[in-house]
């Protein structure tokens, strides 16, 4: 699994794919259970190549107390989707996605 943390990134890679290669993507904000694995083996059975963000986005957070306590732990997160066989880990910071702040 390549573990990508820019949009930039993503691009160089996905124009590497074929374009006959079906891409599978499933969002999160981390802290992974059954239900997420779940939608992970369905893509990678529906697509060629699987694709799981985990970005923890403070701005859905309306009680800053919620996200401080938000269960994600990416390394955890990480070492579940390798196991369950993904290929791409898109895990961008704040800058990445709001990089106007």
């Amino acid at each position: 699994m390549k573990i990508i943390h820019t949009p930039e990134e993503w691009k160089k890679i996905r124009s590497g794919i074929a374009s006959d290669k079906k891409v599978g993507f499933v969002p999160t904000m981390g802290g992974l259970h059954n239900g997420h694995l779940s939608l992970v083996q369905k893509c990678r059975n529906e697509n060629d190549i699987s694709v799981v963000s985990v970005y923890l986005n403070p701005t859905q957070f309306n009680d800053k107390n919620d996200l401080l306590t938000y269960p994600a732990n990416f390394e955890d997160d990480s070492a579940l989707l390798e196991k369950a066989g993904v290929d791409y880990l898109f895990a961008p910071d704040y800058s990445a996605m709001y990089p106007d702040g």
